[in-house]
């Protein structure tokens, strides 16, 4: 059995729904073409139309003229100065441990030098050659 209250709160969100249902739709209709006549003249905050607005001064921007190529000067790249690393205190060694022969044939692959390697680690050039011979 509906009391008087259910059928107010059943009524109240039939209309919810249909003006929410209503402001959907209105928000995909396709927009009408308005023309002077349609717009009531006690409007104050409808936007101006196109008409009546001054025309917008177009943006220029100056681009500076080119310079001859002979005129220019090409600059070669200064040619970087290898970064000497500074020794480690204490991490004085002068054998490399197992564990680490895989990470001193990757280093040598992947493109630093085996002397670059040889600093990092502190020994000489010809024990970073024989790890990367011995193939183990």
């Amino acid at each position: 059995m509906l009391t008087e209250w259910q059928s107010a709160i059943d009524r109240n969100d039939r209309q919810r729904i249909n003006s929410a249902r209503q402001a959907a739709e209105d928000l995909f209709k396709p927009r009408q073409e308005t023309t002077r006549a349609d717009v009531p003249a006690s409007a104050p905050n409808a936007a101006p139309s196109t008409e009546h607005q001054p025309r917008r001064q177009p943006r220029i921007f100056m681009i500076p003229s080119p310079v001859p190529m002979s005129a220019a000067k090409v600059e070669l790249p200064a040619e970087p100065k290898p970064l000497r690393r500074t020794p480690v205190i204490g991490h004085e060694t002068h054998e490399i441990p197992a564990s680490q022969f895989g990470r001193v044939r990757a280093l040598t692959s992947y493109g630093m030098t085996g002397a670059q390697v040889a600093e990092l680690y502190g020994v000489t050039i010809d024990k970073i050659e024989q790890i990367i011979r011995r193939k183990s």
